[in-house]
């Protein structure tokens, strides 16, 4: 009988095998479990250790009312920890769940196939949830571990299955790969799925600010983007200013974003370098930093707003690939209204110190450059440090507090003071939160963003040029900051809060940047630079009809030889597994590893005299070890004769 009846399947795995997928289940899952929360992730484990104890006691499916109650257990975990079990984190952990409790209902073989089934969807659910280098390579390893279980479900030893898979998926690889470069695509990844819009965005740039928020998130060594300029320009980190959300309401402790809607009428930069270049960026809440300052048709699903800032009309999980430009300037063009005006000026009650000292230092300058500058030198020679662990400002006048007594300060601190000093004097004035520099990465040749490069500096605006200009008071206290970053600006004793990448770290960063490239964020316009490559003149339907069949049947070469190779026994290894069944029954656990000279044994130890399986065997011994192939005539009259010989157990 062969494997594939229904009777087969109708039996139960051996509880080895079993514990072999319910292995299997724990692998295809591990992504989610570094994903979702703590209480889930302890339940999924759990539940598998139980299905292990269980089919180690040789108990089968559970009762169908204790199954339920499982049921409605899971999707009240899911509902408490997630508020949900649709969408995106709540679905695939009420799926996770439900896969897991498939296997206490499993008592045959099909119901372990349809576990297997299942767990393809589980894999294909963990790449919604992070598209890292990581999951990247996992995903192959987790269909061989799937197609493995498959194999030795289906009656082969483990290391059979193991052969057997790996070959199968190293075979089907180039196919996949045509298939994936020439399938159509959108204009933007497929991985991307709407995201809930809150205070807090997924590298930590918030929609408030205040002493202690940047320094907190620039201890953080998160990825935040990799860039690429046009032409392998470089640009001194000094001039990048990557700016991401302007803050302009002050309540005398706190600074709070401009609405995300809100727009102006500043003007596209008309001086400074122009420069194009590329981001692979995480979508930060519909938040997309841009080098300042952006100029151009914002591309596609983007939107200009506030100060040149840049947003997402649908803000969605996953990373972006924009093609944007900047000029390289320090001054953004904006003729302010009245309402502008008094936005940008308003202050609350307080810092009384700090008013005087804004209005003293004005009246000895004859113009705001030089009333910036004489603020600007106030930092400089007032004993001002620059650190991470300033001294907690506690009073009610926060700014006071800082510049006539600690002097202590982070990039927050030096840019909330000098924009309540601006406002004080009159000028307009306004925050706003980025990150300043990048690392560049000499293995792949692009810059990275991380959340140490995070920054606050401040713009203000000029009356008598009717322009924003950006000011970094940061620099007045700690010049190293912009020109070599935060990792030589600090001092010695606060360096180990720095996370920093190692030589396997950069490495690991060069080959996500790759990894992004070409298949995270291959969409429609990488797709159409690919095909130009080949000489095809770009992606379109002749393009595909000529690529396709030839690169396919390329791809195809290395299956066709294997099966050309392999097709001759086919047949043999069939008779084989048949004839071994047929003899040692269904039901007996040693099928797989039995050899044809054991089952000659076993024939003439229980003193059956059948000279005529026994003549089978020898044959297939023959042909499959001696090196001599049976020819198609030869093994399709032996599969015959092994049918006959296998009816005579039944």
């Amino acid at each position: 009988m062969l494997p594939s009846t229904p009777a087969f399947l109708s039996l139960p795995p051996p509880p080895r095998t079993a514990i072999v997928i319910l292995a299997a289940l724990l692998f295809a899952a591990l992504p989610m479990m570094f994903s979702l929360p703590p209480a889930i992730t302890l339940l999924f484990v759990a539940l598998l250790v139980f299905r292990g104890v269980l089919l180690h006691l040789n108990i089968g499916k559970l009762p169908a009312p204790v199954l339920i109650l499982m049921v409605a257990a899971a999707g009240g975990l899911v509902w408490m920890q997630l508020g949900t079990v649709f969408g995106r984190e709540g679905g695939i952990a009420f799926l996770l769940l439900m896969v897991t409790l498939k296997a206490f209902e499993s008592a045959t073989r099909r119901d372990w196939h349809v576990l297997l089934l299942a767990m393809l969807f589980l894999i294909g659910s963990s790449v919604l949830l992070t598209q890292s280098l990581a999951v990247g390579l996992w995903l192959p390893a987790a269909l061989f571990a799937v197609s493995a279980c498959f194999a030795v479900l289906g009656g082969l030893n483990l290391r059979e299955s193991w052969r057997w898979s790996g070959m199968a998926l190293l075979l089907t690889l180039p196919a996949a790969a045509v298939l994936f470069v020439s399938v159509p695509r959108l204009d933007e990844p497929l991985w991307g799925i709407p995201q809930k819009r809150d205070n807090q965005a997924s590298t930590g740039l918030s929609d408030t600010m205040q002493p202690g928020s940047i320094s907190n998130l620039v201890q953080s060594n998160e990825w935040v983007a990799n860039v690429i300029f046009s032409d392998g320009l470089t640009v001194e980190p000094k001039n990048l200013y990557w700016r991401a959300i302007i803050m302009d309401d002050f309540n005398g402790r706190t600074w709070q974003a401009a609405p995300s809607f809100a727009q102006d009428n500043a003007q596209s930069v008309s001086d400074g370098q122009r420069i194009d270049y590329q981001m692979i960026i995480r979508d930060q809440n519909g938040v997309l930093p841009a080098l300042d300052y952006p100029v151009g048709a914002p591309p596609q699903g983007l939107a200009r707003r506030l100060g040149g800032t840049l947003r997402a009309e649908r803000s969605r999980e996953g990373l972006r690939r924009l093609h944007l430009q900047a000029s390289l300037s320090d001054t953004l063009p904006h003729a302010l209204n009245e309402a502008e005006y008094r936005r940008y000026t308003r202050l609350p009650n307080g810092n009384l110190q700090t008013l005087n000292l804004a209005k003293k230092l004005a009246e000895n300058a004859p113009n705001e450059r030089r009333f910036i500058q004489n603020t600007l030198n106030y930092f400089r020679r007032q004993g001002f440090s620059y650190t991470l662990q300033p001294r907690l400002l506690s009073s009610g006048h926060v700014v006071d507090e800082f510049l006539f007594q600690s002097k202590q300060g982070f990039c927050e601190h030096y840019a909330q003071s000098f924009a309540v000093m601006m406002r004080a004097a009159g000028l307009p004035a306004r925050i706003v939160t980025g990150y300043q520099g990048a690392e560049f990465n000499e293995q792949a040749g692009f810059w990275q963003i991380r959340s140490k490069d995070a920054h606050a500096w401040a713009e203000v605006w000029l009356p008598s040029e009717q322009v924003w200009l950006r000011i970094d008071p940061t620099a007045a206290v700690s010049g190293v900051r912009t020109e070599q970053g935060i990792s030589q600006a600090l001092p010695q004793s606060e360096q180990s809060l720095l996370s920093r990448n190692n030589v396997f770290g950069k490495w690991h960063d060069a080959g996500q940047f790759y990894f992004q490239q070409w298949v995270v964020n291959y969409d429609q316009t990488r797709q159409n630079n690919l095909f130009e490559k080949l000489g095809l003149g770009g992606f379109n339907l002749k393009s595909l009809l000529l690529f396709l069949p030839l690169a396919l049947a390329f791809a195809l070469l290395p299956l066709l030889h294997w099966w050309l190779k392999n097709r001759q026994r086919d047949e043999l290894q069939d008779g084989f597994i048949l004839l071994k069944r047929a003899i040692l029954g269904e039901d007996d656990d040693t099928v797989p590893a039995v050899t044809p000279a054991e089952l000659r044994a076993i024939l003439r130890r229980n003193q059956a005299d059948d000279s005529a399986a026994e003549a089978l065997l020898t044959r297939y011994e023959h042909w499959l070890y001696a090196g001599k192939p049976a020819g198609r005539r030869a093994q399709k009259r032996w599969f015959r004769e092994v049918k006959k010989a296998a009816r005579r157990y039944r």
